[in-house]
């Protein structure tokens, strides 16, 4: 499916497509994930919404996501982290899904709106 905001989309448990971001100085290609049960459910407003909110303040998201990872790994450890993924929720809410170097069974959840948090991703999920 091609999506206006999204792009070229594939469906496999949810809608998915690929993006750039840089985090902590290095560049990381990372899936872009719209959460979705079934194929016939689409893309929601609030999802396309919040993907073009992340896209025109992707660097202020970024920055709020580095900092939050320095506080909960205190200051440079933050290097330990990988993103993976970026999931839109179906009513909006925007997460960064990371990988974590010393915890290799459970990473990290930066949600980065509508309210800025981080949680392992056991407690998020």
């Amino acid at each position: 499916m091609n999506n206006s905001v999204f792009g070229e989309l594939i469906f496999n448990t949810g809608w998915k497509t690929k993006t750039n971001i840089t985090l902590f100085g290095k560049d990381y290609n990372i899936t872009v994930k719209a959460k979705a049960y079934f194929e016939k459910d689409g893309v929601t407003a609030e999802q396309e919404k919040a993907y073009a909110d992340f896209i025109d303040s992707k660097q202020q998201y970024l920055n709020i996501a580095e900092n939050l990872l320095k506080n909960y790994a205190d200051g440079n450890e933050a290097v330990r982290f990988k993103p993976i993924m970026l999931t839109l929720q179906r009513d909006g809410e925007c997460v960064l899904y990371l990988d974590d170097k010393q915890d290799e069974d459970d990473g990290m959840a930066v949600i980065l709106s509508p309210k800025a948090a981080i949680m392992t991703q056991d407690e998020y999920l």
